[in-house]
């Protein structure tokens, strides 16, 4: 599958966020490499068109948040609370999301490649054309999200967390995992590895037998 990358002018000016968000709540067309903002943004701010280098928003909480076309590298964005948040076309890449909470959030053409996220929470978020490719997702949290054309390539996913959630089309094969939380009646057309699909049997309580 392929997803659309954000689409970003080939030459982009450093940004000041901070004096931009004094302002105005709508921050576009920059490279940020330094955010110093409030522990809590009660405010909703628009960030369209950023280039995001090696910057940290750990713990941060956001009321309301929209990024359209933007590309995170090397960020550090654990902890932060991006609940009810919407991202189109962004690019995380070579960042951190521990504890990262994006639940009830709307994901469409996003890409999360060579990451660490576990912990990450995107219960009853609306996913659209997502891929996590190469990226650690151990104990992230799925519950009851919403999939449209989601990808997973070669992540780690033990103990990743999908009740209720529909996972048909969905490929599970090149990941790994020891534990994996799902519902039964929804893995329809799910397709898993042959060891994989005995560990789902195991779970049913069947005996295998050679």
């Amino acid at each position: 599958m392929k997803i659309t990358p954000p689409k970003l002018p080939s030459f982009l000016p450093e940004l000041n966020v901070n004096e931009a968000l004094l302002e105005d709540y709508y921050v576009s067309e920059g490279v940020v490499s330094f955010l110093e903002l409030e522990e809590e943004q009660e405010d909703k701010i628009i960030f369209d068109q950023i280039h995001f280098q090696n910057v940290s928003m750990e713990g941060i909480r956001f009321h309301q948040v929209e990024f359209v076309d933007c590309l995170f590298e090397k960020c550090d964005l654990s902890n932060v609370d991006f609940g009810d948040a919407v991202f189109h076309r962004v690019e995380i890449k070579n960042s951190k999301l521990l504890g990262t909470n994006i639940s009830q959030g709307r994901l469409t053409e996003v890409k999360i490649e060579d990451s660490i996220a576990n912990y990450l929470s995107m219960s009853f978020s609306k996913l659209k054309k997502v891929m996590f490719k190469q990226t650690s997702l151990n104990r992230a949290d799925f519950i009851e999200a919403a999939f449209d054309k989601v990808v997973f390539e070669k992540c780690e996913l033990d103990g990743a967390n999908f009740t209720e959630t529909n996972l048909n089309g969905v490929d599970l094969s090149t990941n790994t995992y020891e534990q994996l939380t799902v519902s039964m009646e929804k893995l329809d057309n799910c397709t898993v590895s042959t060891e994989q699909a005995i560990g789902f049997a195991k779970s049913l309580g069947l005996l295998i037998k050679d």
